[in-house]
């Protein structure tokens, strides 16, 4: 398999990236991911180096994974900056003319979801636990009382933020520096105090003045 991975990893860095830097082949990428539309330009990378980026493989041991999948919509952009591991299973879809950053020291566990119809930026040193999803679309449209919900909105992640497994980040979210997410937490606000332990669905301020350690 790792036979397999590494020939899919040559194709996939010529495919997609510039020549100067495919040849130093930056993207590790396992065949668990499957690409389901991508151009070359879409994916614009921080420092491609040998190997920096690794896509579908890596995990929590027991953790059964799902099928990964890119999704690429027209004008969309994957900004990876240095070091970004993204465990089997996990998928990323971004819609026509939309964006995902990932900064550096990026790192999510096995089945996550990412996707986004406008912005998602995530700062540097985050982590997810696996079955995370981070989705800035609604799907569809709410009327009630004449009024019509706008179904997509931006996120944005700051820096060194753990986001346990199974918790969910809704549209127009904004979470501060240093805060922990827990376990199954569904948040649909911005978070704007540092350093705070929120969890709960709806998910609340449940600590603050925390630290967590890798």
């Amino acid at each position: 398999m790792k036979l397999f991975d590494l020939f899919r990893t040559i194709y996939f860095n010529l495919r997609y990236l510039p020549f100067k830097q495919a040849i130093y082949l930056p993207i590790w990428i396992t065949s668990n991911i499957k690409v389901l539309k991508l151009k070359r330009g879409q994916i614009i990378l921080d420092r491609p180096y040998r190997k920096n980026y690794i896509l579908g493989d890596c995990g929590g041991i027991g953790v059964q994974q799902c099928e990964g999948s890119i999704y690429m919509g027209k004008g969309a952009k994957l900004i990876l900056h240095h070091m970004c591991v993204i465990g089997q299973g996990t998928s990323i879809r971004c819609d026509d003319n939309a964006t995902i950053e990932l900064g550096s020291n990026f790192y999510c566990n096995k089945n996550c979801f990412l996707r986004s119809s406008e912005q998602i930026r995530i700062g540097n040193d985050c982590l997810f636990g696996w079955n995370v999803q981070i989705n800035n679309n609604d799907g569809h449209i709410i009327k009630h009382q004449g009024i019509t919900n706008n179904p997509i909105g931006t996120i944005t992640l700051g820096n060194n933020i753990w986001i346990a497994s199974n918790s969910i980040i809704s549209k127009n979210v904004a979470i501060a520096e240093g805060c922990v997410i827990a376990q199954g937490a569904v948040v649909t606000k911005s978070m704007d105090v540092p350093k705070t332990l929120i969890g709960g669905v709806p998910a609340k301020v449940i600590s603050e003045d925390i630290e967590w350690i890798k």
